[in-house]
């Protein structure tokens, strides 16, 4: 969606169970630049399908879906109590714990491994987006193909040269504030950030990683993320699929030498 001014606008949603720890942050793209117009704490469902509907892409913070082994031995648990015959827990538990993308993030780009959405607490607000996006028709593609795109924060921050752990929670004001800093700094000169926004991301780290989300929806939506593996495509459109921005990616997110998809 491009705006009648011919910019475009991203969001980022740092997605929790709960509307109080849900936060989202706006950006508007124009030539060469780029502004947070918005950055929302305490963010409910209905505001959140709004920004579905009025953003070129939106980068949310949770699970998209459940491994496709476990949905299997769910089904069959919940039809008979039987349980999948190649089941072997002491050798293959993680492919009933972890998705493709999980394993994929892990092992292949040897970032830090996602939670699991299977045996994890994640579990509890993957449950409110997947209530959230069944109301929207056509429903969101799971790969991140369609407006909706999953995002992994901390993946993003080790991508871009950031710190990426022990930023979050009240103990790490001080850690948050130098990544606030930071993200502030490599951005100068292209992102309008402001002092009060700025100051937001340093008190809520669910506002700083829905900052984040909305620059890895930016990447995104410019192609400059990582290509699902052809052999894992069938997967990531039943499990969901994470968008990895590319290392160097933050610096041309502006660039008109890079064409929108």
């Amino acid at each position: 969606m491009t705006n009648s001014n011919g910019s475009t606008t991203t969001a980022g949603v740092d997605f929790a169970s709960q509307a109080s720890n849900t936060a989202a942050c706006v950006i508007i793209w124009t030539s060469n630049s780029a502004a947070v117009t918005e950055l929302t704490t305490s963010c409910d469902d209905d505001y959140i399908l709004e920004l579905v509907s009025r953003v070129t892409k939106l980068g949310i913070d949770v699970p998209l879906g459940w491994p496709s082994p476990f949905v299997e031995a769910l089904r069959l648990h919940a039809h008979d109590g039987s349980w999948p015959a190649q089941y072997e827990h002491a050798t293959n538990l993680k492919d009933y714990r972890l998705r493709s993308t999980d394993n994929w993030v892990h092992e292949t780009l040897k970032l830090p491994l996602p939670l699991s959405v299977a045996t994890d607490r994640i579990a509890i607000p993957t449950m409110r987006a997947a209530a959230l996006f069944a109301r929207i028709n056509p429903r969101p593609a799971l790969d991140g193909t369609g407006r909706v795109t999953e995002v992994y924060p901390a993946a993003a921050l080790a991508r871009w040269g950031f710190r990426s752990k022990g930023y979050k929670g009240k103990a790490n004001l001080e850690q948050r504030r130098a990544l606030v800093d930071a993200v502030a700094g490599a951005t100068h000169g292209w992102l309008t950030f402001t002092a009060d926004q700025q100051a937001t991301c340093v008190e809520n780290d669910n506002a700083l990683d829905s900052l984040i989300a909305s620059l890895v929806g930016r990447a995104a939506m410019k192609g400059l993320t990582e290509s699902i593996p052809l052999a894992l495509r069938a997967a990531a459109l039943r499990e969901g699929w994470i968008s990895i921005p590319r290392e160097g990616s933050l610096a041309l997110l502006t660039s008109d030498k890079i064409s929108e998809s």
